[in-house]
């Protein structure tokens, strides 16, 4: 069941880094890293919390991304499960089941966190954005989806330094997803190879 809760939540996540002044405000570092940044690599560890405030299993892994809209989210720990976007479809791998489920764009990622960070950048059409103050360090900024049929009822994402090094997400069943992202390198070179996910022999291919 969490496996199935994170490659849901994954698809929000894929971000890099650049350099602008430390005093801008959050809104301006994420406009100038969705027009700046065009694909990135890092590390994530993510956090999920149900409403009363209980942890999960911390989790962690690596991701890549190019804009528009490939990405590859890998977990690493504390189990394996690849997710992996071509622009087109996206391929959930589970190699313990041995299974690839493939959805369509359309129906997976319709005004998602995901729009924000590697969509097409026009992402105050789907998001109503504003500054949210300096917390731990980090300049933050809220998003809350126009659509309410989204799987996320808030997002905020924190920025130091232009770099988005945290993100936290909340969902209608009253959870709150942490992420961290660290050793991002931005705008490195990426084969588009990289995000098609092609299964191995004898694996079982769902397609919804």
């Amino acid at each position: 069941m969490q496996k199935n809760a994170c490659a849901a939540l994954a698809t929000a996540l894929l971000l890099g880094s650049f350099s602008i002044p430390s005093l801008a405000s959050g809104t301006e570092q994420l406009a100038s890293f969705l027009k700046g940044t065009h694909s990135a690599s890092g590390s994530f560890s993510q956090v999920t919390a149900d409403r009363k405030g209980k942890t999960g299993q911390a989790m962690s892994g690596v991701f890549k991304f190019q804009r528009p809209g490939k990405f590859v989210w890998n977990y690493e720990k504390p189990y394996e499960q690849g997710i992996y976007c071509n622009g087109r479809t996206i391929s959930v791998w589970d190699p313990d089941l041995r299974q690839v489920t493939v959805k369509a764009i359309a129906s997976s990622m319709p005004s998602s966190p995901a729009a924000i960070l590697f969509g097409n950048n026009d992402f105050r059409r789907d998001f109503t954005v504003k500054d949210a103050g300096t917390k731990d360090g980090l300049e933050w900024i809220d998003a809350v989806p126009k659509l309410h049929d989204t799987s996320f009822t808030d997002i905020r994402i924190g920025f130091r330094d232009g770099l988005p090094a945290a993100m936290t997400l909340k969902d209608s069943f009253g959870q709150t997803i942490t992420l961290h992202m660290s050793d991002m390198k931005k705008n490195p070179s990426i084969s588009s190879s990289a995000f098609e996910f092609r299964p191995p022999k004898g694996a079982e291919i769902l397609r919804q």
